[in-house]
């Protein structure tokens, strides 16, 4: 049996990485099939010769899949699918913009 095991930080809090997760969910469903069940942060997936999960953190997102004998031929396909999908879906931490400190004005005062 093979297995593919994802780990990926995310840079929002435990909702966002829930309203991912439930993207994933609906694209497994779609494209392959898969039925999905939430049991607290943890999404479970299956179908004939595939199950999974995907479990969440408020900083990363865990996906762990056993493929059987047949989808197994297809493990590194899966996997850059899914890598691809994550990509897509965590978008990278917003850059921090310094912020100017505004000095104080300084007062000229005429000259005599």
């Amino acid at each position: 049996m093979a297995e593919i095991s994802i780990k990926r930080a995310h840079h929002g809090n435990l909702a966002d990485a829930r309203k991912m997760a439930d993207k994933v969910a609906v694209k497994l469903e779609k494209d392959y099939q898969l039925k999905s069940t939430w049991a607290g942060d943890v999404m479970s997936f299956a179908r004939s010769g595939v199950n999974g999960t995907l479990a969440i953190t408020a900083k990363e997102l865990q996906i762990d899949i056993k493929l059987g004998f047949l989808a197994g031929a297809f493990k590194s396909t899966i996997a850059d699918a899914i890598e691809k999908n994550l990509e897509s879906l965590i978008k990278p931490a917003a850059p921090q913009v310094a912020k100017e400190v505004a000095k104080p004005a300084v007062k000229k005062t005429p000259q005599k």
